[in-house]
């Protein structure tokens, strides 16, 4: 599968994988920001990812974000949806500094990964009984 991108800034880097095991490829800010504490911001990637029909480019923090710079995605996932891929439809990050300092990042730091994956778009059908008994309360398997 390609998957088409488009920069729209001189120093968006080129999405990638760094292992190849890696399920994800990691995205990269083009700018240098500073948030302040525990508030959020939004990072631009510069770029525009044409996401194939009937997939999804699914946004996530990368694992070290928090110990290593003190930020999270403050929607801790993203979701891009296959038509969001016109000429202004730039890929941004929402970044949330969780520490009570101001936190830099620079321009070029890898702070989120990307996975394309397929999506079932089932229809919805209402009913007045469910086949399944109710198992239980909020976050329970009944142990």
């Amino acid at each position: 599968m390609n998957i088409r991108f488009r920069r729209v800034h001189k120093d968006a880097t080129i999405p990638a994988y760094k292992t190849p095991g890696a399920v994800a490829f990691d995205l990269a800010i083009v700018e240098d920001v500073s948030i302040e504490p525990r508030s959020f911001i939004m990072a631009r990637t510069g770029l525009v990812i044409e996401v194939p029909e009937g997939h999804a480019l699914i946004l996530a923090s990368r694992s070290s974000n928090p110990g290593k710079k003190g930020i999270d995605l403050a929607n801790s996932i993203g979701v891009i949806d296959q038509d969001y891929s016109g000429p202004k439809d730039e890929i941004h990050l929402l970044l949330e500094n969780i520490t009570d300092e101001t936190v830099t990042l620079s321009a070029g730091d890898r702070v989120s990964q990307g996975m394309i994956i397929p999506v079932i778009r089932p229809t919805f059908e209402e009913a007045d009984e469910l086949a399944l008994e109710s198992r239980g309360g909020f976050g329970t398997t009944g142990a």
